[in-house]
């Protein structure tokens, strides 16, 4: 699937390209406009986003959308990761403690069973650890351009982000007559 970024100077112009969208019958997985911050809204661009009730599209700032915000990124890969790392590191820690038979904690006076709880509670803060540093050291963003995309954002740009369905391509034809400033395509 291909993903490409329009970036706009006003949300007229996004929504004018939505509706040529609509009237050819072109279908999309998804549509997305980013907002620019608040205080770089004009009143007309205020207007229209104050009586947003389409459902075909959605606008959202910057900081909800996974592909253009690194932070985000990670923190979903780490709780994604967590699910699976810290029961995999409480069954390995239990087995340890099992295999070992070492009595590291006895003097916090655990018996054998204690012995192997606190070994399965280390395993699993182990694996806690592990899914946060695992998934900070990993970098899905490879799209060099990111940064330029947040300082146009930032700038008072609007963007508005497509990605066709499978087996379908996006009309580039329509999306190279819109008035968009500059098309930038994401790496899938």
């Amino acid at each position: 699937m291909t993903k490409c970024i329009l970036i706009f100077d006003e949300l007229e112009k996004c929504l004018d390209l939505l509706k040529v969208f609509e009237n050819k019958s072109i279908q999309l997985s998804e549509v997305l406009i980013v907002k620019p911050e608040i205080s770089k809204i004009d009143t007309k661009g205020m207007d229209l986003l104050n009586k947003h009730d389409d459902k075909s599209y959605e606008i959202q700032p910057i900081e909800k959308i996974r592909v253009l915000n690194p932070k985000l990124d990670r923190e979903i890969r780490q709780k994604s990761m967590r699910i699976w790392l810290m029961p995999f590191g409480f069954f390995a820690g239990l087995a340890f403690s099992n295999m070992t038979n070492l009595t590291t904690f006895s003097f916090l006076g655990l018996n054998n069973f204690g012995e192997l709880i606190f070994g399965g509670l280390l395993g699993m803060g182990s694996g806690f650890l592990g899914s946060f540093f695992a998934s900070a050291s990993i970098n899905l963003n490879r799209n060099k351009e990111i940064r330029s995309i947040l300082n146009l954002n930032k700038q008072g740009k609007w963007l508005m982000l497509l990605e066709n369905q499978i087996e379908s391509e996006l009309p580039w034809f329509l999306i190279k007559e819109s008035e968009s400033k500059d098309i930038i395509f994401l790496e899938s």
